[in-house]
């Protein structure tokens, strides 16, 4: 059914990976992990992944490769016809690849994810709603010819085909930007879908995300959900 592609340059976040995607309710599913670091123990992963009953690859890149030619390669690599990527530090609730499945298989277009989602500062125990009213509506380009909204990166879920027309960029930061907006060049139709099953995981460690974003721009932009240590059962919530 769906091949999940996790790039991650972090070995302590495995364990999210795994969990992430073991939860899932879609029966039919397959792990591509790349390592994006040369420094990884790539023996000590695939000893914790030899401990589980999962479908899964296991991919070893080196740090000169870029973002999005890692993301490329595991798509081609793919073994079923819808890819769906993961980020490694973030949360993905059980239903995640099943709507994301359901949209591709059931509507004409050729990439899914989120442009509303939740957002969870996890030193302030708050969880917010991002871009609210943006579920459940084709991404467009607008009459100056910008996009009036994109998906959230962690979220793209897409045809294997769409290979065929565009890939990731060679960069490391911005890819997922890059490539929507080339996806749409190319007439291609995106849905974003609802905001349940994935909350963006906000860390307040220095130089841990790569997107510039700050909290104050993602709180100016977001509604307050709740103040709570246990979002799962909201974010989950259908």
């Amino acid at each position: 059914m769906i091949s999940v592609v996790a790039c991650t340059n972090r070995e302590w976040f495995l364990k999210n990976i795994i969990s992430n995607f073991q939860k899932q309710t879609i029966r039919n599913k397959e792990l591509l992990i790349i390592l994006h670091s040369l420094k990884i123990d790539v023996l000590k992963v695939r000893e914790v992944l030899e401990k589980t009953t999962l479908d899964y690859s296991l991919l070893h890149f080196s740090e000169e490769m870029t973002l999005g030619e890692c993301l490329n390669k595991g798509g081609q690599l793919a073994k079923y016809d819808f890819i769906a990527k993961m980020d490694d530090d973030d949360y993905y609730g059980a239903n995640y690849l099943s709507e994301a499945f359901d949209a591709l298989t059931q509507t004409n277009a050729m990439m899914v994810g989120k442009a509303s989602f939740y957002i969870y500062f996890k030193q302030q125990q708050e969880l917010r709603l991002f871009n609210p009213n943006r579920e459940n509506l084709w991404i467009k380009k607008n009459s100056s010819n910008q996009c009036s909204c994109l998906l959230s990166g962690a979220t793209l879920s897409f045809k294997k085909e769409l290979f065929n027309t565009v890939t990731f960029p060679s960069i490391n930061q911005g890819e997922d930007t890059v490539f929507q907006k080339s996806c749409l060049e190319n007439g291609i139709k995106i849905l974003s879908l609802s905001k349940n099953d994935y909350a963006y995981f906000r860390y307040s460690f220095p130089h841990h995300h790569t997107s510039d974003a700050t909290d104050h721009l993602l709180k100016s932009h977001s509604l307050f959900v709740s103040k709570t240590d246990s979002f799962e059962n909201i974010v989950s919530k259908t």
